[in-house]
């Protein structure tokens, strides 16, 4: 089991080299694996919130702006310290001090030559990996059993509005929890606290002033669990201190957006991660990727990070160049890997070169020792995948992945139309 972070940095092109750099120290001098959450029009706070629950800790990298670090990058260091997540923050060392708080592990970068810091930087994420644990416990008791959602504040929307919350919550196959209606007066009754445990999301009312939702919504966020805030309120005072992508969502019930329509925003945002936002073959092309290149205990190559990010995002994210380099844009090596397949299509048959990428698979798995040739046998892998998606561009990106070596294996077995192809793409 590997150890996976949640990696907090810029987006902005100037950041690009430095989060390059931070990437690969992350991957290669801490051997840990990068939580992708490939760009979205969106954002909330449950999102960040999902997504930290998937992951063992958090690397933040604070780069300079005129106007101080990202408020976007410091509410998700709040997430992860709410939480006790391990962090470990990066800071740019032009930036002011005290902008964390001291007990959180932090190393100065330089923007000019943090390239000569990298066995401070190493050792900060070493040490993170060692605190985190090797490899980290998982969930203590997970839920066995469906799903749920809490709903606090319901009793100020009307008994209309509180039905299309519980058949829209009970729609998308979550078990519905009222939390108020929970006795929280004896603190020997487990019932509180077990609420809490089996917990996915919250959903919450802020308009409501009653004292249990006001005693449920410090309990959920100090619980640290995802939540989806609304109100009704169009003038709801909404604090300029931070972003408003992290403050209650308006249910305009005179002309806006409806209270379903909200819901369904809000919840496809929650649900939505770097495999639910793609199709279901690059969902079966990641796990595929995962098995069968799972056991690299930690020793992960240069190119590891590229290949599980074409596995991922397929063709519509794709890193060129520097990490920061990502989007609809980035597209001219796909160009490439079409004008190669272009010259190979009248030759092979994706359909028996999918059969031949089987036998091969199998010759690799008993000679696959080093974690370059794991490596390369999920790429093949992938590649059989979407050869069998007829997906020939693809199906020439993970064979160039998959390089001599697979090479190698396809000549020793006999299997030509996987040779050709394989000759093709890294070409020979």
């Amino acid at each position: 089991m590997s150890t996976i972070v949640y990696w907090a940095h810029s987006y902005r092109e100037e950041d690009a080299a430095v989060n390059q750099y931070f990437g690969m120290l992350i991957e290669q001098a801490g051997s840990m694996i990068v939580n992708f959450d490939p760009p979205s029009q969106s954002v909330s706070e449950s999102k960040l919130q999902q997504n930290r629950r998937s992951c063992d800790g958090m690397v933040a990298v604070l780069t300079w702006r005129e106007t101080g670090p990202s408020p976007y990058i410091l509410f998700e260091v709040g997430l992860a310290l709410r939480a006790r997540m391990p962090v470990v923050a990066f800071v740019d060392d032009r930036l002011v001090d005290n902008i964390l708080p001291p007990r959180v592990l932090q190393q100065r970068f330089s923007h000019r030559t943090y390239f000569r810091q990298v066995r401070e930087h190493s050792y900060a994420l070493r040490a993170l990996k060692a605190y985190m644990g090797e490899p980290p416990p998982t969930r203590y008791q997970p839920n066995s059993g469906q799903r749920g959602c809490g709903v606090i504040g319901m009793t100020a929307m009307t008994t209309q509005d509180r039905n299309v919350v519980t058949q829209f919550v009970e729609k998308r196959g979550y078990r519905v929890v009222n939390l108020e209606k929970v006795h929280t007066d004896n603190p020997l009754l487990f019932d509180p606290l077990e609420h809490l445990a089996i917990l996915h999301i919250t959903l919450r009312c802020v308009d409501s002033r009653t004292s249990h939702s006001r005693y449920w919504a410090g309990a959920v966020s100090a619980a640290a669990l995802p939540s989806i805030t609304l109100t009704t309120n169009r003038a709801y005072p909404f604090n300029g201190q931070f972003p408003r992508e992290f403050q209650p969502r308006i249910v305009d019930l005179h002309g806006g957006l409806s209270l379903e329509e909200v819901l369904k925003d809000e919840f496809d945002l929650f649900e939505q991660n770097f495999l639910s936002a793609q199709q279901p073959e690059t969902i079966e092309r990641y796990v595929r990727m995962q098995l069968q290149a799972g056991d690299l205990a930690g020793n992960y190559e240069a190119g590891t990070r590229q290949l599980f990010v074409g596995a991922i995002m397929g063709d519509q994210y794709n890193v060129s160049g520097q990490t920061g380099a990502v989007g609809p844009q980035a597209h001219a090596h796909d160009i490439s890997f079409t004008q190669v397949w272009n010259q190979l299509e009248g030759k092979i048959d994706l359909v028996r070169l999918a059969d031949e990428l089987t036998r091969l698979q199998q010759a690799m798995s008993h000679e696959a020792v080093e974690a370059d040739q794991k490596l390369a046998l999920g790429a093949v892998a992938a590649a059989e995948q979407s050869a069998r998606e007829k997906n020939g561009p693809k199906t020439i990106e993970y064979l160039k992945t998959a390089g001599k070596w697979t090479l190698g294996i396809a000549e020793k077995i006999g299997v030509d139309l996987a040779k050709e192809a394989i000759k093709g793409a890294i070409g020979l």
